[in-house]
C-alpha cells in the first residue's frame, strides 16, 4: 500500500509565490531575503578530509531553492577553518564545546532551520546532484507524506563506490513501515528530507541516554513511523561512507545489530504501544541478541557471545536459539578444559 486513506488536512502545503520555484533566494535593497524552500542541515566534528566534499555535493545541487546550515561541534582539527573558507555561501554556527553526540548538532541545525523542507546530510557523506530536486518533486506530490528517504551507494575512504547500501528489491516501499523498522533501520539519515513542521508534532532526536550515542535517528524513524506512511525515492542519490570507527561501531554491544537501543525500546510503550503487541518488540531484541551471538561466536570471541546469550534469555528465558548458542558455548569451554 503506497499511501493511506487522505488525512491530507495535517501537512498542507502553502502556496509558495517565489517565482520560480527553484529559484535561489536574493536579497534586494530594502527588503528581507525571501525564507528558502529546503534547508540542509550538517553536522560537523574533526571532518578535515571530508567536510569539503560534504559541503560541495550540497552547493551543487541542481535544486537552487535552499540554504546549508553547519554546525561545527567545537572541531580542533581545521574543520572549522574549511567552513569559514566558505563565506556567506553557508550558514555556519560554530559550538565552543564538543557535544560528544550527533542529535546535538542535528537539533541545532534544525531550530536554525528556515526551509519549508529540512534535509540531513552527514559530514562524511554526499549527495548526488538531483537529490534535493527529486525529494522535493516527491514532497510536494505527497502532501500527506511528513518524511521520505532515497537510496544510497556504499563509499569507502577515497569515495569509491563499494556497493548499494539497501537493495530496491528488499527496502520498504512507500508506506507505513514501523513493523520492518524493528527488522532493520532501512533508513540512511543522509537520505532524509522532513516536513519542518514534522518535528513540532515528533518531536527532536533524543539526546538521552542510550539513543545519544546510539540510534538516535532509529529512534527518530519509529516515532514518525508509528504515526504516518514513510516515503521512499525508489533511486540512488547519495552516498554513505563506510570508513573508520563512529561512536556506534566501537561499542562491541551494539554491532552488528544495536541490542542496546532494543533494550531502551522495549521498555519505550510511547513508541510500540497500539501499533505492535509487547511480543514483537521482545521478538525484535532477541532477533539482534541471536545475530550477534553468531557473530562473536563464529570470530571465537565466547565471553562476548556469553553477553548476547544473557540478553536474550532476560528477555525471554524461553528462546531456543539463546539456550542453543548457550549449549555450543559450554561444549566449547569444556573442551577447552579437557585439553
Amino acid at each position: 500500500m503506497d499511501l493511506i486513506p487522505p488525512a491530507a488536512a495535517r501537512y498542507p502545503l502553502k502556496m509558495d509565490t517565489r517565482k520560480p520555484d527553484n529559484a535561489a533566494p536574493a536579497a534586494e535593497d530594502g527588503r528581507e531575503t525571501p525564507a528558502p524552500l529546503v534547508s540542509v542541515c550538517i553536522g560537523a566534528y574533526n571532518r578535515k578530509d571530508t567536510i569539503r566534499e560534504c559541503v560541495d555535493s550540497a552547493l551543487e545541487q541542481t535544486w537552487k531553492n535552499k540554504e546549508i546550515v553547519v554546525v561545527d561541534d567545537a572541531s580542533t582539527d581545521g574543520t572549522r577553518e574549511i567552513l569559514q573558507g566558505y563565506g556567506d555561501r553557508i550558514r555556519l554556527i560554530c559550538r565552543d564545546t564538543n557535544s560528544g553526540i550527533c542529535p546535538v548538532t542535528r537539533n541545532q541545525a534544525v531550530a536554525a532551520a528556515k526551509g519549508e523542507y529540512v534535509a540531513f546530510l552527514d559530514s562524511d557523506d554526499v549527495w548526488y546532484p538531483e537529490k534535493l530536486a527529486k525529494q522535493v518533486a516527491f514532497m510536494e506530490g505527497h502532501p500527506d507524506i511528513p518524511l521520505c528517504h532515497t537510496l544510497c551507494h556504499v563509499i569507502d575512504g577515497e569515495s569509491r563506490v563499494v556497493g548499494v547500501r539497501q537493495d530496491l528489491a528488499i527496502i520498504p516501499k512507500t508506506g507505513w513501515i514501523f513493523e520492518r523498522l524493528l527488522d532493520h533501520c532501512w533508513i540512511t539519515i543522509s537520505t532524509v528530507m522532513a516536513r519542518k513542521g514534522l518535528f513540532a508534532e515528533i518531536g527532536k532526536f533524543n539526546e538521552g541516554d542510550p539513543y545519544g550515542w546510539l540510534g538516535e535517528d532509529h529512534e527518530f524513524f519509529l516515532r514518525v513511523a508509528k504515526e504516518h506512511p514513510i516515503g521512499l525515492v525508489g533511486e540512488i542519490l547519495a552516498g554513505f561512507r563506510k570508513a573508520g570507527q563512529g561512536i556506534t561501531a566501537s561499542n562491541w554491544k551494539a554491532n552488528p545489530e544495536p541490542v542496546p537501543l532494543f533494550q531502551a525500546l522495549l521498555e519505550r510503550r510511547d513508541i510500540w504501544d497500539g501499533v505492535v503487541p509487547r511480543r514483537r518488540m521482545v521478538r525484535a531484541l532477541t532477533d539482534k541478541c541471536d545475530e550477534n551471538a553468531w557473530f562473536y561466536r563464529n570470530r571465537g570471541e565466547n565471553a562476548r557471545a556469553w553477553w548476547f546469550v544473557r540478553q536474550a534469555l532476560k528477555a525471554d528465558w524461553t528462546d531456543r536459539r539463546a539456550w542453543c548458542h548457550a549449549a555450543n558455548l559450554l561444549v566449547r569451554r569444556t573442551g577447552k578444559a579437557k585439553r
